[in-house]
């Protein structure tokens, strides 16, 4: 492909709280950045919307503003890639491209109810499926919202909606076509694993028509083009936000284990080009294109970044005050079990009331974070046990990014895993990785190695002291009857 002036990138990364637009280089080189901030609504426990056209306007204007600081600079935008946030899901107008009700975010855990009716068909779906049967996945939020609401039960049977993730709505909206990235699809609880299309069987379960999905399609597509500034522009990639972290990271080798704090959290590895189903966490395609795909192994934590914002309003700590990291040096005996949000892996609940153990509302407030802190890594240590006892793979060598990956989390982690933990150099993974795709397929770039390493973390918890700590942490979930054994 030939240039008139330097070529460019432009990446979006939309995620929960805001929507980042960056631009790159042929050498991958971030050029600059932007970002817009968008609000998430709670109407009632367990419920979190957010405004999709509101997150489709931010999108556009980020490129707009990427696309003008890349004028100024004398570079021509050779094409777009963008990564969202992946279980949040809506309906909008096939014709006018516009959402019937707010999007259900992926925090929403609205149809817990609905999903405990059909918990005898919760093996066969995650066979199928890659996913356990939860109410935060596109399915039953769909069987949900029809049963719920009248006006789009029948703009449903009418033919005149479609339903899917934030991503392909956003992606119709900028281009006018419809269709869904494999990647995301997968949280539909639609898609069968093996064959990476709609699944009729699973249509009929959540009464789903096809008429009303996208068309499925590989995370490197030709998704139709982008119009900024009178130019039209190639959108080349749409995926998982957290897939392209793991990509970002350099870890292209099965077995490659990376760990990504937000808003949410996950613990990623790469599982190869052959699916690897896992009760209790979740099989994804990792990336794909016309000529190969690989996959994903995950364990989702639904509360990161957001259990600290809501230790803000619990305590009336300004956000500013809040300085988590620092408060994480007092060291605490308390447990504290998040259930905003609920748990995903390994448990799978849905929302509840956050429970402390040995900690009251009396108790020092660092020591409060502390143990909010300590929750995150016992779900690390949990969903890595069942990673190396159910998938047999041997967690080592792992890297971490993502703006939560703070020093007291991650020097925690390494002391509950016993195993060292190291940094990549950059903290924008998540958009690195989309470049890298997206360079790939016009540039012909080379996709990259090993993000370089940064800072490393060693294990110097005593046996004893970790012992104890995992211990007090399974005696609350058995107390709130999360764990059973």
């Amino acid at each position: 492909m030939q240039f008139m002036s330097r070529p460019c990138i432009i990446v979006v990364d939309q995620g929960t709280s805001a929507t980042k637009g960056f631009l790159f280089n042929e050498s991958l080189e971030q050029l600059h950045t932007q970002k817009i901030r968008h609000t998430v609504k709670r109407p009632r426990r367990g419920w979190v919307e957010c405004n999709a056209a509101e997150i489709a306007y931010a999108c556009r204007k980020v490129m707009e503003r990427i696309a003008a600081e890349a004028a100024s600079r004398s570079l021509t935008i050779a094409a777009v890639g963008m990564a969202f946030q992946r279980s949040t899901f809506l309906f909008w107008g096939k014709d006018d491209g516009e959402p019937k009700a707010p999007a259900m975010s992926w925090q929403d855990s609205r149809a817990t109810e609905l999903v405990k009716e059909m918990a005898h068909e919760s093996a066969d779906i995650q066979q199928l499926t890659g996913i356990p049967l939860t109410g935060h996945f596109g399915g039953p939020k769909f069987l949900h919202t029809v049963k719920s609401n009248d006006v789009i039960n029948n703009g449903v049977k009418k033919g005149t909606l479609f339903f899917g993730p934030l991503s392909a709505f956003v992606a119709h909206r900028l281009t006018g076509s419809s269709n869904i990235d494999q990647s995301i699809a997968g949280r539909s609880l639609l898609m069968n694993l093996s064959t990476l299309a709609w699944d009729d069987h699973l249509l009929d379960l959540f009464e789903v028509m096809k008429n009303c999905l996208p068309h499925i399609v590989p995370t490197c597509h030709n998704y139709g083009t982008i119009t900024i500034d009178g130019n039209e522009i190639p959108l080349l990639c749409v995926m998982g936000d957290q897939q392209a972290s793991l990509i970002g990271q350099g870890r292209w080798e099965k077995g490659d284990v990376a760990l990504n704090f937000g808003t949410s959290g996950s613990v990623l590895v790469n599982s190869g080009e052959t699916p690897l189903v896992v009760p209790s966490l979740l099989s994804n395609v990792l990336f794909s294109s016309d000529d190969s795909i690989h996959f994903l192994l995950e364990g989702t934590i639904n509360s990161v970044g957001s259990l600290f914002k809501w230790l803000e309003g619990y305590f009336g700590i300004t956000h500013d005050e809040m300085n988590w990291d620092n408060r994480c040096s007092t060291e605490t005996d308390g447990i504290i079990v998040s259930g905003l949000n609920g748990i995903s892996a390994p448990y799978w609940t849905g929302e509840f009331e956050t429970q402390f153990f040995g900690l009251d509302r009396k108790s020092d407030p660092d020591e409060l974070v502390r143990a909010g802190m300590e929750s995150i890594g016992f779900l690390v240590n949990d969903i890595c046990e069942v990673i190396q006892k159910e998938a047999k793979i041997e967690l080592a060598d792992i890297v971490a990014s993502g703006g939560s990956s703070r020093t007291s989390l991650l020097q925690f982690i390494a002391d509950i895993l016993r195993t060292d933990i190291a940094t990549t150099s950059g903290k924008d993974m998540t958009a690195l990785g989309v470049a890298r795709l997206v360079a790939h397929s016009v540039f012909g770039t080379p996709l990259g190695s090993v993000t370089e390493r940064d800072e490393q973390f060693h294990p110097v918890m005593t046996a004893k002291v970790r012992d104890k700590k995992i211990f007090a942490w399974h005696d609350a979930l058995r107390k709130l009857s999360i764990l059973t054994n």
